[in-house]
């Protein structure tokens, strides 16, 4: 059976979006209404397995023309959006940023940025928060799904069809319970097609068996309607992003919606989701859910905070229905009905211009942005850090024949290679270094802290090399900011000092001042402009459980060096820009450091090196 057009399901979409409008607004204020997603993921299942099983049941079926229609509705919109931030962000990403957009926007215009997403780490760039594109997986999820569904409906029989999707779901969501809760890999099934598949399969279940469900009967509908309805609210609200989702809980909100799906005569559908307004918000709602984030996100990017002010939250709402409303009728409406032979000619002619646009992407920021790499990204001592990893490096002093000293540790670390590596040269010691990211490559962390295989794997690979240069150092300066989020970090610390050579000396480096926002995207140049902003540098302390862990080893000893006394000129030495973000020295500001530091640091090494051949 067709399906008709129903109002009632354009009001359905209208709740969804805005719950994930609300969610995306700020994440305090409706902190599951990223369920939204789920709804819009119930309803896709419903309609399109309505539309497939009618044209299967009268033999019209044709999958080029479902395919294409699908494409029609989805990618031209999409598409422009995509042109949209790229060209946005060219005026107000900075140099170093620009290169994970564009990455980002690459895995968009080919369906797949959920794969990218639930395997990229932004440490180096933007947070999630401001990621202009983050929202695109929901799409790449969508179109992955429609090229699969008419293959299941074509070649089971329709009266497995029911068995089979239950079955499916079934499987699917403990496979999704399975990885997020004993192998930890709730960040990959977030964006996971499989883990997502079953919410789909709600949808196109209750298309399937909506005549049966419909014999319930109008008043128990009724009934189960406003019980549907109160559920998605109460998910909307006690659910958050430490739920274990999507998991078993997404059955929860996907199974209400279908509940309202499957009859357009319930209560709730007739009073709340025919509403005009309801209507209108749910006919714009594709055009709300790909405007509404990219505003945001690069809104949070410009101003460089998260929370918005009453102001621009009103600014963002105006804006985002405004764009969607000419980009509905103008873009949506537009190429939905478009012949093929024109479709693919104009269609054509945005693809393109993405394509170039994101070609070129680099270059054109460039323009506006002219910042050499040295000041805006990390740029030295990279072959042997985290994944840009290829060989232990060796720096400093090349007439010292002594490569007995091993520098590891985070990014921070990272940044130490530069100052060593000048402190080196001018006092004639030398080397070998291996660091990672964030999480410091001492051996021993637990799974448990790592949000995917991905970033795991890594860090097991560089303690390989790692466990190899220790052995042979004799001298193992450690740089780390001992992440309190990092649970195991303690432990691992405390054994690898316990398992340690005692002959072996361990130098706890003193962390260098960080910044209380980033200064290269409030001052868009390394030059320090009339205009700029006032900054609080800190330097962070290493916290009570690390101290007291590295206080009761003989032979681990703290180096003191005062930075402090930099904090006047901070971020800047001499007009020129030392930073490359709020906690990263850049590769100039790094030999400033090594510079003006040379002598404290050298007494005391020295001092440490002393002690230690005193007592081994």
């Amino acid at each position: 059976m067709a399906l008709k057009f129903r109002n009632d399901i354009q009001g359905i979409r209208a709740l969804a979006v805005l719950l994930v409008f609300i969610f995306h607004i700020s994440g305090t204020a409706l902190s599951g209404g990223f369920i939204g997603v789920d709804i819009f993921f119930v309803i896709s299942g419903y309609l399109i397995t309505n539309i497939l099983i009618n044209k299967i049941d009268t033999q019209t079926l044709n999958l080029f023309d479902f395919y294409i229609g699908r494409i029609k509705r989805i990618a031209p919109l999409y598409y422009f959006q995509l042109i949209v931030v790229l060209l946005v962000a060219t005026f107000i990403y900075i140099p170093s940023d620009i290169l994970l957009l564009r990455s980002d926007a690459v895995w968009a215009s080919i369906f797949l940025s959920n794969k990218h997403l639930s395997e990229t780490v932004t440490y180096f760039g933007p947070s999630s928060t401001e990621n202009p594109l983050l929202h695109t997986w929901t799409l790449a999820i969508e179109m992955q799904f429609y090229f699969l569904l008419p293959i299941f409906l074509i070649v089971i029989k329709k009266k497995h069809i029911s068995f089979f999707f239950i079955v499916l779901s079934l499987l699917l969501v403990a496979f999704s319970y399975y990885n997020s809760t004993f192998l930890l890999n709730k960040h990959s099934m977030y964006f996971s097609l499989f883990a997502r598949v079953p919410e789909f399969l709600v949808g196109s279940l209750f298309a399937i068996n909506h005549t049966k469900i419909q014999k319930i009967g109008i008043r128990s509908l009724n009934v189960i309607s406003v019980v549907s309805l109160i559920v998605i609210i109460l998910c909307s609200v006690l659910f958050s992003e430490t739920t274990n989702y999507p998991g078993i809980w997404v059955l929860l909100p996907c199974l209400a919606t279908a509940f309202l799906l499957v009859n357009e005569s319930n209560v709730i559908n007739k009073s709340i989701f025919s509403n005009k307004i309801a209507v209108h918000l749910g006919q714009l709602s594709y055009s709300i859910y790909l405007w509404h984030w990219p505003i945001m996100a690069l809104l949070r990017y410009y101003n460089n905070e998260y929370e918005f002010s009453f102001i621009q939250i009103t600014s963002i709402t105006v804006l985002t229905y405004l764009v969607s409303y000419c980009t509905w009728h103008f873009i949506e409406n537009y190429f939905r009905t478009m012949k093929i032979g024109k479709f693919v000619f104009q269609g054509g002619i945005v693809l393109i211009s993405l394509l170039c646009l994101t070609f070129f992407l680099k270059q054109i920021n460039s323009y506006f942005y002219p910042i050499p790499a040295m000041y805006s990204q990390p740029t030295f001592g990279l072959n042997s850090h985290s994944n840009s990893f290829k060989q232990v490096e060796f720096f400093g002093s090349a007439k010292s024949t002594d490569d007995s000293l091993l520098l590891i540790g985070d990014s921070h670390a990272l940044i130490y290679k530069g100052i060593l590596n000048t402190i080196g040269k001018r006092n004639d010691f030398n080397f070998r270094t291996i660091t990672n990211d964030r999480y410091p490559n001492i051996p021993g962390l637990n799974r448990k802290d790592f949000p995917n295989d991905m970033l795991y794997k890594q860090y097991s690979d560089l303690i390989k090399d790692t466990n190899k240069e220790i052995t042979r150092a004799k001298i193992i300066m450690v740089s780390s900011i001992w992440l309190s989020d990092i649970k195991s970090l303690p432990i691992a610390l405390e054994k690898f000092l316990n398992n340690l050579d005692k002959s072996k000396v361990v130098i706890i480096l003193p962390d260098y001042p960080v910044l209380d926002k980033n200064p290269i995207r409030i001052n868009k140049s390394y030059l320090k402009k009339s205009n700029t902003q006032q900054y609080n540098p800190t330097t962070i302390q290493t916290s009570k459980d690390i101290s007291t862990i590295l206080s009761k080893y003989p032979n681990v000893s703290f180096l003191k060096i005062n930075y402090e006394s930099s904090f006047n000129d901070l971020p800047y030495n001499n007009d020129t820009l030392m930073y490359y973000d709020k906690g990263h020295l850049n590769y100039y500001g790094s030999q400033v450091f090594a510079r003006k530091f040379e002598l404290e640091f050298m007494r005391g090494f020295q001092k440490v090196v002393q002690k230690s051949n005193k007592n081994y």
